[in-house]
């Protein structure tokens, strides 16, 4: 199945048209305009509408109606959860949806008086070719990518050309391709987090890799316009269904290194898509019109939380296969690199640095903190996915447990509360596990842990496709902050990608080299 998936060739779209009959017929252009759209209204996701909340509230800052927007999206978190709750009486959750849906209608009366704009940022018509080509930035392109049924369709857009074609490969196919990839990265050393595949070790000691399938995946996917991508050293990537899951970093362009022995010599020196593009993920393709790009500034403030204290030896799983009636925060195993992650971070921000390690590392420090004036916060703990501590029904973040849990702080920063959160955050760094991951089993991509931040406020995101190193992913945030430092004109994925390929060169360590330790992490977002 694999082998003939991998085989399948790109059509152009436009080409196919002219076989089409009947009138009225489209240019190529106005086709490619009219899909482009299309797919934009069916493929909203949660954090993608979490981020046009945070667009809501710059927008209504400046009309003095900030309160407001804050106001709508409490509410509409309020109306999620009890959407979600299943253990609810149905009458009570009508009553109580009702009520609710009620206090929307109010709040959207209130605001239309003061910001009368507002419904067109929360409930934005799709972006256009042209709109989105003014959009970016010369040396910029976005890539947008559609899961359909039967076909992936996928738009190249610059400021200077748009390219489109589609791939004939189904859904679930595509699902196959992207758990074929990921299951063949192979996990291993010290990991934040529940779980880890059982790695592959090749005859070179490190994990295996699949670099047929790395090279293939770069042709299905880009193949179609490597030669023009090549113009662009930063790519916007909008991804659909199961490719959210893909490390596109860990893609190779080339596969010119087939006889080469596997080793950390050859990984080291492999054609990465990351060695040519700094990649940013973002929700939707909205999401270039929703968020405003900042100018570059020199370093500004930092709440940076790390090393919680932690008792035992245990990785999630295996704290929950343990069993139990509530989340038992103190079994996780420690995570001492987090003290030096954090550290090192802080260094990059020497004018206002705020810092929460061991003890000071709580649910309650968190939760009472005026977090809106900082512009960087930084968790780098343990990410837990739903299910993974027994009772624990929603992600989470986990923290210094306190001696006596109770309901305002159990060691637990859960997404509802960290949706409640008042921040404003440019970039959240999530040094933690998994936390691009959904809610659970079968939730879509970022409706987790990302959505939650997206709607307390934060503009960008650094999150992980697996359970992290701990050493690695220490280096990883801290080289990125300083390269920030030292250059505060580069784009947050540029200064991750400088990072991945600083560690991937370490001879020190042959482990670091594996795609395994540098790639887990990418940026999510709208910002530039």
């Amino acid at each position: 199945m694999l082998r003939t998936l991998l085989c399948l060739l790109c059509f152009s779209l436009p080409a196919l048209a002219a076989e089409e009959e009947g009138p009225p017929r489209l240019t190529p252009m106005e086709q490619a305009d009219a899909m482009f759209q299309m797919a934009q209204r069916v493929q909203g996701t949660t954090a993608a509408r979490a981020m046009q909340q945070i667009a809501l509230r710059i927008a209504a800052r400046a009309a003095g109606a900030e309160d407001l927007a804050i106001e709508r999206r409490d509410l509409m978190e309020q109306r999620d959860a009890v959407s979600r709750d299943r253990a609810m009486d149905p009458a009570a959750r009508r009553a109580r949806l009702d009520a609710l849906q009620t206090a929307l209608t109010v709040n959207g009366d209130r605001l239309a008086r003061g910001f009368p704009d507002w419904r067109s940022i929360t409930a934005p018509e799709p972006v256009s070719l042209s709109e989105a080509r003014s959009l970016l930035a010369e040396d910029e392109a976005l890539i947008s990518l559609h899961q359909g049924e039967e076909h992936l369709f996928i738009w190249l857009v610059a400021r200077d050309r748009v390219i489109w074609h589609r791939v004939a490969i189904t859904r679930p196919d595509a699902a196959e391709l992207v758990a074929t990839f990921r299951q063949n990265m192979g996990l291993t050393g010290t990991l934040r987090g529940a779980t880890a595949l059982k790695p592959q070790t090749s005859d070179a000691g490190l994990p295996a890799f699949n670099r047929p399938l790395a090279a293939n995946l770069y042709v299905l996917l880009f193949g179609a316009f490597a030669d023009e991508m090549a113009a662009y050293p930063h790519l916007r990537l909008v991804p659909d269904g199961a490719w959210l899951g893909l490390p596109f970093a860990a893609l190779l362009t080339g596969y010119e290194d087939a006889t080469a022995p596997y080793g950390p010599a050859m990984l080291r020196e492999a054609s990465w898509l990351i060695r040519q593009h700094a990649l940013t993920v973002m929700p939707s393709v909205v999401s270039l019109r929703a968020l405003p790009r900042r100018e570059a500034a020199s370093a500004g403030t930092l709440l940076a939380v790390g090393d919680p204290i932690f008792n035992g030896t245990a990785s999630a799983m295996e704290v929950a296969r343990a069993g139990g009636g509530a989340a038992d925060v103190s079994a996780l195993a420690p995570l001492p690199g987090t003290r030096r992650e954090v550290t090192a971070i802080a260094g990059a921000f020497p004018d206002d640095a705020r810092v929460l390690l061991g003890a000071e590392a709580t649910e309650a420090a968190i939760r009472s903190a005026d977090l809106s004036d900082r512009d960087v916060i930084v968790f780098a703990t343990h990410g837990l996915i739903a299910g993974e501590l027994q009772g624990l029904e929603e992600p989470a973040l986990a923290l210094t447990p306190p001696p006596e849990p109770s309901s305002a702080d159990d060691g637990l920063l859960t997404v509802g509360e960290i949706a409640g959160l008042r921040l404003n955050a440019e970039w959240v760094v999530l040094s933690a596990c998994n936390t691009a991951a959904g809610d659970g089993e079968g939730a879509e991509g970022l409706s987790g842990l990302a959505r939650a931040f997206f709607a307390a406020g934060a503009e960008s995101l650094l999150v992980s496709h697996w359970p992290v190193r701990d050493d690695a992913a220490a280096r990883l945030t801290a080289a990125a902050f300083a390269e920030l430092r030292a250059a505060p004109e580069l784009r947050k994925a540029e200064a991750m990608r400088r990072a991945m390929l600083a560690l991937m060169a370490d001879e020190t360590d042959a482990s670091l080299a594996h795609p395994l330790a540098w790639a887990p992490f990418f940026v999510v977002g709208g910002g530039g």
